[in-house]
């Protein structure tokens, strides 16, 4: 089953972990399963969740990152066509949870959102840091998210963390297998929230 198959995959990675050599996750593999903790002490299990729902899981910078606030927003914003896939939304963030504690969410935030200070789950899925994250695509993706301007935070301490973390994005599927994915090509290359929307439509047809 797809439950059993999730587990067999976490014990594969949990030893290439041991051996120092996580590799990259593909489209059609399935999702490494992981336990954690969101912001407001929920335990989150990758496995159970999938039982009934698709995941959208997303791997953001730092909580004072403007570029992963204003994705939150626009994300935000759509809540209801998300929630219309039947899909949960899990957001990894490199803040560690006194620092989450401290973001004032937008009203109704129904995502979790989940720090990895350690970046275990960061390492878990492959997604990698890279000084060279830094390119000229952060403008055209500052154009992008300015009309969320007025609905950034500030957030003491939301800036401390790793500069080079570039965002990542999965679409996991009640079989337990990856059906999407973008990895950033920098710090703040999210995917449209449009066509993340189609991807969980398809998926959904299916």
């Amino acid at each position: 089953c797809a439950e059993m198959a999730m587990k067999n995959v976490m014990l594969l990675t949990l030893g290439l972990m041991i051996a120092g050599a996580v590799l990259a996750v593909s489209i059609g593999d399935f999702a490494r399963d992981f336990r954690a903790e969101d912001w407001r002490g929920k335990q989150i299990q990758l496995s159970e969740i999938v039982k009934n729902q698709n995941v959208l899981l997303i791997f953001s910078r730092y909580i004072g990152c403007s570029w992963c606030q204003m994705f939150i927003i626009e994300l935000h914003n759509r809540r209801k066509d998300i929630a219309d896939t039947n899909t949960k939304v899990i957001i990894l963030n490199l803040s560690p949870k006194d620092v989450l504690a401290k973001y004032d969410s937008p009203e109704d935030f129904q995502f979790d959102l989940v720090p990895d200070p350690e970046r275990k789950i960061y390492e878990l899925y492959g997604v990698k840091l890279d000084e060279r994250k830094i390119t000229g695509n952060v403008l055209w993706q500052s154009i992008r998210f300015l009309k969320y301007l007025g609905g950034y935070k500030y957030v003491s301490h939301g800036l401390d963390g790793p500069h080079y973390q570039a965002p990542a994005c999965f679409i996991i599927g009640r079989d337990g297998k990856i059906k999407a994915m973008h990895l950033g090509k920098d710090v703040a290359d999210n995917p449209k929230v449009d066509l993340i929307i189609s991807e969980l439509q398809k998926l959904n047809r299916n």
